[in-house]
């Protein structure tokens, strides 16, 4: 086995699904708590910042490739990285003074350092691997962001194994805080510059040319005129709306112990979901990218379809009385099924946005286009959550909250399999002027590209 360098692509994707994991992966942990960790009348304010926090994220989402090329991953990871921890503060604040003007504001400042940290994160994802990798690489992240997040709902549910409060201890937020803070040390010590990345054969990525902040917004305008992107909108809004409805139904019918419980097996399921589809995406048995890609939208379609139905089922049985929330615990009747899909979804917060991604960055190798295409991703993305979490703080019908993300997920998986059977090709290699194909793939896609 070789040894391991900093500058290896596989080594600083790993280094990438750390710091996602110490930032993100908290945020995921806290959020799953449902209402921020805090009383379930927190409900409403949490979904309100989130809003906000997505929104923000949406419109800058539409700049940050462009600043991801021009100041490279590691600048946009430090600033990326500062905005977890002073959310989680204004949780904190919230859950002891009740005032709502800090979670806001932090909500404002989090969707602008989320954006950069996520869209350096996809960029890594996308350019540093191999199109035979992509989906290994992608899933590599997310697999580490939901192993930080089920460490972090670890330590919430131990803490809350007793608990008698409807929210977190203060000690929930602390350790929170400081794990999120070692994310910028990580970044700061860890990631290299693009240009001195090389594969295992020793072949640089590409070439940089690297032609300024303006051309850069400029080529970031054309990504609209792309017909394939323009169909992918809907998979992109679609990607993440799970983890709304699940963390809103978690804090509105269970109390804090039972809430941890379920916060922790969601993100330990999100591990298996990214190992799966890790999996399917990259299956070397299936020779054909196009045929993988298509039988991986259809088992996502499957888990999806299955979990939302049985999550209006579920409801159906259990109304929800907002001024008199059941607050049920683990012993209680409605929790075993609720347990089922929260697994189910769990699998489908992952899977789903991972194949959305593997199918657009499939359209190029050419890191800077990558670049574009995972600030575009994750801010329209955001736009997504930003709806759902507006469709909670607007204070919606549970069932209706699911009928909108269910249909728009829906409708996302056919669009999925009409642009992966139309778009997806057998390689783009060789194809780019500044991609440099690893000298081990020139002969294997050859080899792909004849099965096809």
């Amino acid at each position: 086995m070789p040894a391991l360098r900093l500058n290896d692509p596989l080594v600083q994707n790993v280094i990438a699904g750390i710091i996602i994991g110490l930032g993100p992966g908290m945020y995921l942990a806290v959020t799953a708590l449902g209402a921020g960790g805090g009383p379930a009348n927190a409900t409403q304010m949490v979904n309100l910042a989130n809003s906000v926090l997505y929104a923000v994220w949406f419109v800058v989402g539409w700049f940050s490739g462009s600043f991801v090329t021009v100041f490279g991953p590691k600048t946009t990871f430090l600033i990326g990285t500062l905005g977890y921890p002073v959310f989680v503060g204004s949780l904190w604040y919230f859950t002891n003074t009740a005032h709502e003007w800090f979670p806001i504001a932090a909500g404002a400042f989090l969707g602008l350092s989320a954006n950069l940290l996520w869209t350096a994160g996809a960029y890594i994802s996308f350019s540093y691997s191999t199109e035979a990798s992509r989906g290994s690489f992608i899933s590599i992240q997310w697999g580490l962001l939901s192993f930080f997040a089920s460490l972090g709902s670890i330590v919430a549910f131990g803490l809350n194994f007793n608990a008698s409060e409807l929210r977190v201890p203060i000690a929930v937020y602390i350790v929170f805080i400081l794990v999120m803070v070692s994310g910028f040390f990580v970044a700061l010590f860890c990631i290299v510059k693009p240009s001195k990345v090389r594969m295992r054969d020793g072949t640089p990525l590409a070439h940089y040319p690297h032609e300024g902040f303006w051309v850069e917004l400029k080529m970031q305008r054309r990504l609209l005129q792309d017909w394939r992107l323009i169909v992918m909108f809907i998979p992109m809004i679609a990607s993440e709306v799970a983890i709304i409805v699940l963390s809103s139904l978690n804090s509105l019918y269970f109390n804090i112990r039972t809430r941890s419980l379920n916060s922790l097996m969601f993100n330990v399921f999100q591990v298996v979901g990214a190992i799966f589809i890790g999996f399917m995406l990259d299956n070397r048995k299936i020779s054909s990218r196009r045929a993988r890609g298509f039988i991986s939208v259809a088992v996502v379609a499957t888990i999806v379809i299955a979990g939302w139905i049985g999550l209006t089922v579920w409801l159906y049985k259990n109304p929800m009385d907002l001024l008199n929330p059941p607050l049920f615990d683990w012993t209680d009747g409605p929790f075993g099924g609720f347990f089922v899909l929260n697994l189910i979804f769990g699998l489908n917060m992952v899977i789903y946005q991972v194949t959305v991604q593997w199918i657009i960055s499939s359209f190029t190798n050419d890191p800077e286009k990558l670049a574009r295409l995972a600030g575009l991703v994750k801010g329209v993305l955001a736009g997504g959550v930003a709806a759902a979490f507006g469709t909670e703080a607007a204070g919606l019908p549970q069932l209706s909250v699911v009928a909108y993300t269910f249909t728009v997920q829906a409708v996302g998986l056919v669009l999925m399999a009409a642009v992966t059977w139309k778009c997806v090709t057998p390689t783009n290699y060789l194809t780019e002027e500044n991609v440099i194909p690893p000298k081990a793939m020139q002969s294997e896609e050859k080899e792909v590209q004849s099965a096809d």
